[in-house]
């Protein structure tokens, strides 16, 4: 059964519901893209087809909690990362543009041939597959904290056909014997203070576990220095995201915790500072 509306109706109805309020204009298209795995073109050739009535009832219920900052992502259950469809819920992070930045750094930087390498903090695995989609030599291990964020993780890596490691630990709690070529992570680095000039939809919907962190958002950057060396073969290497506010403090904080370490910091697209490369940390591949 069909509704009495098109997809172009449907589409301008939702503009006219979100026209007032901080929502993205573009969200009731990526909604529909999303739910249907169209690209722009596909839309444009459905628009003057009647949309089902299922699919009307649900349409109208998911602008609804677009209107209640609910991210379009977590309404449709998927987000694009790196060219491909990730599964995504409330227990993961929505990945953005910057961590497309990290990983083509970590492409563009590291060797080709095997490397062991951690997705640490992996979340949904959007790093970590991505890499062992992009480097099918790369031995990659997923790890998280959270149990939940880790389901996510293994069915986006059963969705893409991998056979990748998935670990439960805090830091290298679970992962004592382990070390590796590359350490790859998007920590939490916010300062729980910082909410003021956070997106609303961040706050109210994405895990708290995954942003905040202590210390003014580097306690687990402080945590992670202090014991990463033992985790590195020679030559290992680590790049993660941080906050755009942390250029010297993430420096400092390196330099204070083991003073021969290499950093370099890096900035996004936009120009803001939210990357860091380190290495040559002190016993890095050590007994």
């Amino acid at each position: 059964m069909s509704s009495s509306k098109t997809y172009f109706a449907a589409q301008q109805w939702a503009r006219e519901r979100l026209a007032d309020g901080e929502v993205d204009p573009q969200a009731p298209q990526f909604l529909l893209k999303e739910r249907h795995g169209w690209d722009d073109t596909h839309l444009l050739l459905h628009n003057r087809e009647l949309m089902p009535a299922a699919e009307w009832q649900w349409f109208q219920k998911a602008i609804n909690r677009l209107q209640n900052s609910e991210p379009a992502q977590y309404i449709v259950g998927s987000a694009p990362f790196y060219g491909r469809h990730f599964m995504v819920n409330q227990d993961v992070l929505i990945p953005e543009s910057e961590t497309t930045e990290l990983v083509d750094w970590v492409l563009n930087t590291m060797p080709t041939d095997s490397l062991k390498v951690l997705d640490l903090g992996a979340g949904s695995g959007v790093i970590g597959i991505t890499l062992a989609l992009e480097r099918p030599e790369w031995d990659v291990t997923l790890s998280d904290i959270s149990a939940a964020a880790l389901k996510v993780a293994q069915k986006n890596v059963q969705h893409f056909g991998l056979d990748l490691k998935l670990v439960k630990s805090d830091l290298f709690a679970n992962l004592a014997d382990e070390k590796y070529d590359l350490i790859v992570t998007n920590p939490p680095y916010i300062a729980p203070n910082a909410t003021d000039v956070m997106d609303r939809a961040v706050i109210k919907f994405e895990p708290d576990l995954a942003l905040f962190a202590d210390e003014n958002g580097l306690g687990f950057y402080h945590r992670l220095f202090k014991t990463i060396a033992d985790h590195l073969r020679a030559q290992g290497q680590l790049f993660g995201e941080t906050g755009f506010d942390q250029e010297e403090s993430i420096q400092e904080l390196l330099h204070r915790v083991d003073s021969g370490a290499q950093i370099e910091p890096r900035h996004d697209i936009a120009g803001k500072m939210r990357m860091i490369h380190a290495w040559d940390f002190s016993n890095a591949g050590g007994k």
